[in-house]
């Protein structure tokens, strides 16, 4: 309860998400389409962003198909059902919808599905080999400075604040100033607040609290992020499954979503684009007049581009990376930790391998628990070094010091490593320090051939990003 205190707290110091974005029920949906937009749109990718595409552009009135590799759409969002007792599931994806996100909101009230919010509860902390929960007012069991004993993760107004004054706003178009891209990007998160002043120790505790992705990101992508986020005091997510959003828009697409096409050619010219896929050992062309991609970097560089875009695109198709992450679930035969007052996401902070456990029980029915493991970065790395056959023991071993019950109560077990998923190659974006460039370059049509995905958003890995991005290409072709 008290992290979540601490997160409202620090994310009133931000702008008032959503200042200038859209909002339900605000776009055109006349079903023609206008005057001068294009007769015919081909998208690539059936997650999220791609299904947006195509859904918002069917809504206008123009022809639109839509290409996905996999049997099944939804890209990164991704909702596991089989092999859980008592009709439990896990999200190998996307998980969290807060409070702030209207793009993904929207399309849940549109789609008619159901959100259920995630209930707060007390955190467990597992850091230096101590287990402990911590009350408000007692000292912490690290090696910190006196101003980080008494704010603890509170500290980060302090570190942080001064930047996001600094850095402009995504809302009004200044983010980010000339001074913070000189500034923020050269340097981590995890570095920004070294400089301020933060200690090892009060590091392990962030590190613990929000995970190990501050090591890695750019300050300034991390800085943007966070602005957008102002407000956001709940979180929620669809009952019964967040791939209810993508399987929702790919059923009013209805026809208009063509699976099982692996794109291997894009030509495009002044006069349109055409693509050549694979579909099940035959090869199929495709024309239109713009094209939207909305894959990953990471699978866009293996599909040749005939003529290649600007040495810059193309040098960023080539470098614009996914952080990886796992998702590890262990369901349990009772709910024990609720005996000592624990729950909710983040339940457990740790410093070690198995990085944080949330629990994922309260959205769902039955007696059972669900418990997931979420390793990021250098402890995802690790985790995927492992061959297949050790990954549960390993990872039950993680957390049996924390739970020395868990492995009597596991029932099932899944993990995933994004980054060995064919259709992914990793989680999502966070981009590293010297790379903010790309992003600006990731997001910039080329003559008829446009781009989304979480990795072209400012809210990057979040469903809220991968459907911003998919309305702006709309908005390109519409006003082209």
């Amino acid at each position: 309860m008290k992290t979540n205190l601490l997160r409202r707290r620090f994310l009133s110091l931000l702008p008032a998400a959503g200042a200038s974005l859209w909002l339900p029920g605000c776009e055109e949906e006349t079903g023609q389409a206008p005057v001068g937009t294009p007769a015919k749109v081909l998208v690539l990718g059936g997650g999220l962003a791609g299904l947006t595409a195509a859904y918002e552009l069917m809504k206008k009135g123009i022809e639109v198909k839509l290409l996905e590799a996999q049997a099944e759409v939804g890209g990164r969002v991704r909702t596991l059902r089989r092999g859980f007792d008592g009709g439990q599931y896990a999200e190998l994806g996307a998980v969290r919808i807060p409070n702030v996100h209207n793009h993904t909101l929207g399309y849940a009230v549109e789609l008619g599905l159901e959100l259920i919010e995630f209930t707060p509860g007390e955190p467990l902390y597992y850091l230096k080999g101590k287990r402990f929960k911590h009350v408000e007012g007692a000292p912490w069991p690290l090696d910190v400075t006196p101003a980080e004993q008494a704010k603890g993760l509170g500290a980060m107004f302090d570190y942080a604040g001064p930047a996001l004054g600094e850095i402009g706003s995504i809302a009004d178009g200044t983010f980010p100033t000339a001074a913070a891209l000189m500034k923020y990007d050269p340097i981590t998160m995890t570095e920004l607040f070294t400089q301020a002043g933060a200690t090892e120790d009060w590091l392990r505790l962030m590190r613990a609290d929000g995970g190990t992705i501050g090591d890695r990101i750019s300050a300034l992508a991390a800085l943007g992020e966070f602005s957008l986020l102002g407000g956001w005091n709940k979180t929620s997510a669809i009952r019964g499954g967040n791939d209810q959003i993508p399987a929702g828009l790919a059923l009013k697409l209805g026809d208009r979503v063509l699976l099982e096409r692996v794109v291997k050619r894009i030509e495009h010219s002044s006069a349109g684009v055409k693509v050549y896929a694979d579909h099940k050992g035959s090869s199929e062309s495709f024309e239109a007049t713009h094209l939207v991609i909305a894959i990953p970097f990471t699978l866009l560089r293996k599909v040749e581009i005939v003529p290649e875009f600007p040495a810059d695109k193309m040098r960023a198709i080539r470098e614009m990376g996914l952080l990886n992450a796992a998702r590890a679930y262990v369901q349990t035969g009772t709910r024990f930790w609720e005996a000592e007052g624990l729950g909710g996401l983040n339940m457990v902070k740790t410093d070690t391998g198995v990085e944080r456990v949330w629990d994922f029980s309260n959205i769902q029915d039955g007696p059972t628990g669900m418990l997931m493991a979420y390793l990021q970065g250098d402890n995802a790395d690790a985790f995927a070094a492992l061959p297949a056959d050790q990954r549960r023991g390993e990872l039950l071993g993680w957390i049996e010091p924390i739970f020395p019950e868990i492995k009597a109560e596991t029932a099932a077990f899944h993990e995933h490593v994004w980054a060995e998923d064919p259709w992914a190659g990793g989680g999502w974006t966070a981009l590293p320090p010297d790379q903010f460039w790309a992003f600006a370059v990731s997001r910039r049509v080329e003559g008829r051939v446009h781009f989304a995905g979480e990795h072209t958003s400012h809210e990057f890995g979040w469903m809220q990003g991968a459907i911003e991005s998919g309305k702006r290409a709309v908005a390109e072709i519409a006003g082209a």
